[in-house]
């Protein structure tokens, strides 16, 4: 065989490997398990078909067919917790009255002294004013007709806002209850109560005034408004009325018995 021939030979065979597969190349048929991908128990697969035959015979037995008939029971009444009414609680007449005045506050002075009596601006607070916590014949004069010029609320000086007269925008009920309320809400006073009789006598001396009040023309901050306070205000008294008309009826009784016990002596 001529070197030229053997050359081709040896070419022809280089170039057939060259395109042969390597059968290193592929991964392995069954590669090794590793972490996270064990096959699921089969006693585990078994325990789990067990549970749902068990679970779905249960609820078959006791669904009654899942019908609503069978479940239902005519005129069943749920049971209500011992202590528990299921109403809301009953205000008491103070809570009342309070809001009462909570509402014509909203719809009237809110707009000005805000919803928490933190005033705005020139508008003075009403939170701890010594012009709502103190007298109330001066407090019903500034609602009545309206107050203008300077004024000092907390040490602070007000004076650029003027406030509206309330005597033709709301009647005397509304007016004693929002000015209840604002001394309850931003005053802390829970002892006392403006009542619509104090608001109509304060109507007669002041309602006839023109034009607004000014600071100096109010009345004294010791001044209260004159009348009495309902009756739901002490119900102490009442409670001690009760007691004496226990004691009087248990007097009576120890009286009789001590009548008979004479007739019998007799």
């Amino acid at each position: 065989m001529s070197e030229k021939q053997e050359n081709q030979d040896y070419d022809h065979k280089s170039s057939v490997r060259g395109f042969t597969p390597d059968l290193n190349s592929f991964p392995d048929e069954n590669p090794k398990p590793s972490s996270g991908q064990e096959p699921f128990p089969f006693w585990l697969m078994i325990v789990c078909v067990i549970l749902m035959i068990i679970g779905g015979s249960y609820v078959g037995a006791n669904s009654g067919g899942f019908n609503f008939s069978n479940n239902h029971k005519p005129g069943y009444q749920a049971s209500v917790p011992e202590g528990l009414t299921g109403k809301p609680p009953e205000l008491s007449d103070f809570e009342k009255y309070v809001n009462g005045g909570e509402a014509v506050y909203k719809a009237v002075c809110n707009g000005c002294h805000q919803g928490a009596g933190q005033g705005n601006g020139q508008i003075p607070p009403l939170v701890n004013s010594e012009w709502v916590n103190k007298g109330t014949e001066r407090f019903s004069q500034i609602v009545l007709n309206g107050l203008s010029g300077p004024i000092t609320v907390n040490g602070a000086a007000y004076g650029a806002a003027a406030m509206p007269a309330q005597k033709g925008a709301i009647n005397d009920k509304q007016i004693a209850q929002v000015m209840t309320y604002v001394r309850f809400k931003f005053g802390n006073i829970t002892d006392s109560v403006v009542t619509k009789e104090m608001v109509e006598v304060a109507r007669q001396k002041f309602g006839d005034k023109a034009n607004q009040y000014s600071a100096s023309e109010l009345s004294g901050e010791d001044v209260m408004l004159e009348g009495d306070q309902p009756d739901w205000m002490s119900p102490e008294s009442g409670d001690a009325e009760s007691d004496d008309a226990e004691s009087v009826e248990s007097g009576e009784g120890s009286a009789s018995l001590v009548l008979e016990s004479n007739e019998q002596n007799s």
